[in-house]
């Protein structure tokens, strides 16, 4: 067991769509002994497929699992791209649990097919929704739960999820690397000017992650197959060090680690969790 964690009231953005990050993310917490407010819009979000996203059955059905691992639980609904959506569900957690004392910004993507398009090919309306859920739903979040935060007094954790497309900017993912790059200045900007108040603030920036989104024949795949000599099998041999694709619960254990007290003198960090995709 992580210290630290147990019987702290925990937020996870992006949490209920089956084999993700976020929803890895919130098991975990739990079995750490969080109480877990699972957030999600449970609705496909404009701008993005309609593949892979979370219906209302999967935030109850994460709920459920939740409970059943001895923590309490909530199913908060929200945008976290619409600021009296935030507000509303920052409230509603802290009246079911108690004030949130660890955030883990996890709700995020790259656009309809995945952004992969030039810049200059990339539409106005696209760029805008991958910067509103990866960036400003950062922002907004953590702005509210750190408010709560300030006011319990006893600091906090909260770590969002960049990338390593926020770190190297990768061609045709142009809104997506610039997003994830603002999450990472973000992060640091939080980092200093929470520090006082006994906020940690970092991030995690991983690979090429084997969710629902990266099933064969789905469209990231069929990008690859289409792009890259050998197709999308031997692009993971090729760029990836430990020559396979990260699990969700590789994250999720990078991010409860930076959430427990193992990680007190950790702050402003942007930490690679990649198979060696990026090293330093």
């Amino acid at each position: 067991m992580l210290a630290g964690i147990a019987g702290k009231v925990a937020v996870v953005t992006g949490a209920a769509r089956p084999r993700s990050i976020g929803r890895a993310t919130a098991l975990r917490l739990a079995r750490e002994g969080a109480a877990v407010a699972a957030l999600d819009i449970a609705r496909p979000l404009p701008g993005f497929p309609d593949h892979g996203v979370a219906t209302a059955d999967d935030l109850a059905g994460l709920v459920d699992e939740l409970r059943a691992l001895g923590v309490a639980a909530v199913a908060v609904t929200a945008d976290v791209t619409d600021e009296d959506q935030v507000a509303r569900a920052v409230e509603q957690v802290t009246d079911s649990l108690g004030p949130p004392q660890l955030l883990a910004n996890v709700a995020g993507g790259s656009g309809a097919g995945f952004g992969a398009a030039p810049v200059l090919d990339v539409p106005r309306a696209e760029f805008d929704a991958v910067v509103a859920v990866n960036l400003t739903g950062t922002f907004l979040v953590s702005r509210e739960c750190a408010r709560r935060m300030i006011e319990h007094g006893e600091g906090g954790r909260i770590v969002n999820v960049s990338s390593q497309a926020g770190k190297i900017g990768w061609p045709l993912l142009g809104a997506y690397s610039a997003a994830k790059a603002g999450v990472i200045g973000l992060t640091q900007v939080m980092a200093r000017e929470w520090a006082t108040s006994g906020i940690n603030v970092n991030a995690v920036c991983p690979g090429t992650v084997d969710t629902e989104l990266l099933n064969p024949g789905d469209l990231f795949v069929q990008f690859m197959d289409a792009s890259q000599p050998g197709g999308f099998a031997a692009w993971v041999e090729r760029e990836i060090p430990l020559g396979r694709l990260q699990q969700a619960d590789e994250v999720a254990s990078a991010i409860a680690f930076l959430c427990s007290d193992d990680a007190g003198y950790v702050t402003g960090e942007a930490l690679n969790v990649s198979g060696g995709q990026m090293m330093a």
